[in-house]
């Protein structure tokens, strides 16, 4: 406590020289909370978890060409076909076939459904069969897996973002709730459960997605000789460097089924690669990062300098401290205590700024000044970025003091006098 109030003396009796380092401080810290919380939000966005996992997840590549052999088969026909072989495949863990509803695709097909036919949502179809859930490793209810789910469209499994939209609308929304399909008024949709929590790609919120399983019958009488989308995972021992070209060599010449031939298993990291650049994520992930990181090396060398010059001004002080007995430690404690005490008056300040700010979802056109998504604005984000903030300030404080302090610490007392 005596340390700080010494401090705060020796800062309200340079109050006249210390004035341009408070006012530098106060706009660097606000600039600082906007970088941290930009990359911060962009960060978290971007490692925490999917809620599945394509690890050792494969996308088949078909082609057709030439004349049908067997002119009774559909396509249908033909993929599942495909299908039942790639799934008795010794290094297959799980395969899937579905239409337009694999994650990172570009694909969409959406409807909406209906609680008591007034409480709506629109949420994107996914119309796969039994090992869809396997294959991503989704997180479903032992008791209620996708696999038992019965076959056809007024049957849903919805994820958890969907159920969580119906129970803020209608708290007394459950599994045994009857849903119907906005503008069916004659059908009733049944619930078979629940998908865990999860997001559509990696720059997205908690998807809304509603499940239809699918089995051979149902393929044949709705998707005729549409164009179908197969992927498998291989289990993690038979998995490697060459398992694709292994794969496309000895096992896709087995799964061809009459003129639909399997050309290629793609990992699905390349996948996902694809879509978050045609998507423009990567290329704005990638400038805001060098803009962040711009600004922070400005405000680095600016601040740094700010202190450098600071405390080597203060060498005849330093050295008449240094005559009266005062130890090298005591003296760096001295200055970075003085340092990091005057960041410390302006941080609450700035904060009132940054946090008004944030509140009042300023724009600069049609861009917010504050992004809220896919991070929402929270008192719990306000803080983590002030206190990153003031992390990177005072380490780039200490910095600025540390090494120029060092130096006037080596002269001579009576040498830093003299040339005073």
């Amino acid at each position: 406590m005596k340390f700080i109030l010494h401090n705060l003396h020796m800062i309200w009796a340079r109050l006249s020289s210390n004035g341009w380092v408070l006012a530098e401080l106060f706009l660097v810290f606000i600039v600082m909370w906007f970088l941290c919380d930009s990359l911060g939000c962009m960060k978290y966005t971007f490692y925490r978890p999917l809620g599945y996992d394509i690890d050792h997840v494969y996308r088949l590549t078909t082609i057709s060409g030439g004349e049908n052999r067997d002119t009774t088969l559909l396509d249908a026909d033909k993929y599942w076909s495909i299908l039942k072989k790639l799934e008795l495949e010794p290094s297959v863990e799980a395969a899937s076939l579905s239409y337009w509803s694999l994650p990172m695709s570009g694909a969409n097909s959406d409807r909406s459904l209906a609680v008591q036919d007034t409480i709506g949502q629109n949420g994107r179809l996914i119309y796969a069969t039994d090992g869809y859930t396997r294959v991503f490793r989704m997180q479903e209810d032992p008791a209620r897996p996708f696999a038992s789910l019965p076959i056809g469209n007024n049957n849903v499994m919805l994820s958890q973002a969907a159920v969580d939209y119906f129970k803020n609308r209608f708290p007394e929304f459950s599994l045994n709730t009857p849903l119907t399909w906005r503008g069916d008024t004659v059908n009733t949709v049944t619930q078979g459960g629940v998908i865990g929590s999860f997001r559509s790609y990696r720059y997205g919120n908690d998807a809304r997605w509603f499940f239809i399983r699918m089995g051979e019958q149902f393929i044949r009488e709705e998707y005729g000789n549409q164009w179908a989308q197969i992927v498998f995972r291989v289990k993690p021992a038979a998995d490697g460097a060459d398992y694709r070209e292994q794969f496309v060599r000895e096992i896709a010449p087995r799964l061809d089924t009459d003129n639909i031939f399997v050309a290629d298993a793609e990992p699905y990291e390349q996948q996902q690669m694809q879509f978050e650049v045609l998507n423009g994520d990567t290329d704005k992930v990638n400038s805001q990062t060098i803009v962040v990181f711009f600004l922070l090396g400005n405000v680095f060398l600016g601040l740094i300098g700010t202190f450098w010059f600071r405390t080597r001004r203060r060498r005849s002080e330093i050295a008449l401290r240094l005559a009266m007995g005062s130890t090298k430690s005591q003296i760096f404690r001295l200055l970075t205590g003085e340092g990091l005490l005057l960041l410390t008056l302006v941080m609450l300040p700035a904060m009132i700024i940054c946090y008004n700010v944030g509140v009042a979802e300023l724009t600069i056109g049609r861009t917010e000044l504050i992004s809220t998504w896919p991070v929402k604005w929270s008192i719990i984000r306000f803080l983590l970025g002030s206190l990153g903030a003031w992390l990177m300030i005072a380490l780039m404080v200490m910095m600025g003091i540390w090494y120029p302090a060092r130096q006037a610490m080596k002269i001579q007392p009576a040498e830093a006098l003299h040339e005073e």
